[in-house]
């Protein structure tokens, strides 16, 4: 590819960015003394990145990476290790990457480390290799930004030593300053060739596009992506994937969805959201953002995306408890484990109490459950919020469990599982079983006192439900939500 002449930059925008350098005093103070260093060993400092582009736009940035060019992998080495530890609050330096070699710097000034790397050569590293050689000096800064991923990603900050005061200025070579202004997300030369060097960065526009309102995707970008999509999505890690689309999720959760929906990315993670669910789960993120604002909770913007399933294995036959629910979503939490959905427990645990809370009406001891099942969350009105968008969604009425959660809080138990042991009630789930009821009563007004309650209780006991045969279950459903269905005893169930 032939190289693009310069785009001119504002000095404006290089004082904006220098400006913002200086003002964080501890990051400033790590920079002056790499480029010193790097300057006496015959090399060059860049910041590079997204964090470039943020300053230019006078947005905070955040990760930090620096490019180094003129010194070999190993000199590099060196004059990290000589720098003053201690007095820039260097904790800790290592190397890491699989096919690109790079010194992750710990600092006691911030959240995430520092990458110092050599520039990248138009040339990748064979796959399970790692570019380190000691030899080589890498390549230059326009070699290093012509393999990033999209223009207003490609921006460099070229640090300049004049005299004992660092200065430096902001360079573009791929116009990624003119797509800062038109709010324009595009790839770097060929785009179609970024996304097979890194299909990750399929999900990568998609979740830039939403994060910064206002923005779209240049179109020739927006044709490679979706032509990329259906070959390059099954090779994108799992665990990446669904940071990029969390990510993206929580900035802009119903334009992600449909951005994954048009590019045919949605198809290739999660078929279940496509078809007649697309709509419905398109709604329920907007009603939940309605409902508790901006940004949504990650287990609510992961949840909704198995409402749908979690519902259809539901109403399938299958093992269920005395309330007519099934007994844990095996399915659904298959479907979580293929998106490798982070902390997948209490995800399934949600969409679980979504089920049991949609088949309340049919519930025995009917208040005791519904208290129960919010009796597991730090904050009810996650689970709420996601039960009444899920029947807004699907045109059917809500129930407001607020009235009976209040008069929940109002009544403490009358009596506890050492009371009805007390009664000579053996132990075993026959104690589980009185106590909801004895808790319904209490709810319901049937009973108020302490005393109330234990002659209830009395009157029960021997009259528990006959044992019934356990049902056989897979070892995926039993760690599925809360395993024993709606649940008789009121437990945190929390992570």
């Amino acid at each position: 590819m032939s190289a693009p002449a310069d785009i001119p930059v504002p000095r404006a925008v290089s004082g904006r960015v220098l400006g913002a350098l200086r003002r964080r005093r501890a990051l400033w103070r790590f920079l002056e003394a790499v480029c010193r260093a790097v300057d006496a060993a015959g090399g060059s400092v860049h910041l590079v990145g997204g964090f470039v582009r943020d300053l230019a736009e006078g947005r905070p940035g955040r990760d930090v990476d620096l490019m180094v060019t003129g010194i070999r992998f190993d000199a590099l080495g060196t004059v990290l290790a000589s720098l003053p530890g201690d007095a820039l609050g260097i904790r800790r330096i290592v190397v890491a990457g699989k096919r690109f070699a790079v010194y992750k710097v710990a600092a006691a000034w911030s959240a995430d480390d520092i990458d110092v790397a050599l520039a990248r050569s138009a040339r990748p590293a064979r796959p399970g290799r790692r570019r380190r050689d000691g030899r080589s000096c890498g390549a230059d800064a326009r070699d290093d930004v012509s393999r990033r991923d999209f223009t207003i990603n490609s921006l460099l900050f070229a640090f300049r030593l004049r005299g004992s005061r660092l200065g430096g200025e902001v360079l573009d070579f791929f116009g990624g300053l003119p797509d800062l202004r038109r709010k324009r997300i595009r790839g770097v030369g060929d785009p179609a060739e970024r996304f097979r060097e890194d299909p990750l960065r399929l999900l990568r526009a998609i979740r830039l596009k939403n994060e910064r309102p206002g923005y779209a995707i240049e179109g020739r970008t927006w044709r490679a992506l979706r032509a990329g999509a259906p070959a390059l999505a099954a090779s994108i890690p799992g665990e990446r994937a669904i940071a990029e689309i969390l990510r993206s999720l929580a900035a802009n959760p119903v334009g992600t969805i449909d951005d994954l929906h048009r590019s045919g990315l949605l198809a290739a993670f999660l078929p279940e959201g496509c078809g007649r669910s697309l709509a419905r789960m398109k709604r329920r993120y907007a009603l939940l953002r309605d409902s508790l604002g901006h940004p949504l909770p990650e287990t609510l913007l992961l949840a909704n995306l198995l409402v749908d399933p979690a519902a259809s294995e539901a109403r399938a036959p299958g093992p269920r408890d005395a309330a007519g629910t099934l007994l844990g979503l095996p399915k659904t939490e298959a479907i979580a484990r293929r998106l490798h959905v982070p902390r997948i427990r209490h995800v399934i645990r949600m969409v679980a109490d979504l089920c049991r809370l949609s088949g309340s009406r049919r519930m025995p001891n009917r208040n005791a459950r519904i208290e129960s099942i919010f009796g597991r969350w730090d904050d009810p009105r996650w689970l709420i919020a996601l039960y009444e968008a899920a029947r807004k969604a699907s045109s059917r009425t809500a129930e407001d469990f607020r009235p009976l959660l209040r008069n929940a809080a109002r009544k403490a138990p009358l009596l506890s599982g050492t009371d009805i042991l007390g009664m000579g009630v053996p132990a075993g789930p026959i104690v589980e079983w009185i106590l909801e009821r004895v808790r319904e009563a209490t709810l319901s007004g049937k009973v108020a006192t302490r005393s109330d309650a234990a002659a209830f209780a009395a009157s029960l006991c021997g009259a528990g439900p006959a044992p019934r045969p356990r049902p056989r279950r897979s070892r995926s459903a039993k760690s599925a939500g809360n395993g024993r269905g709606t649940g008789a005893s009121r437990h945190s169930g929390r992570d």
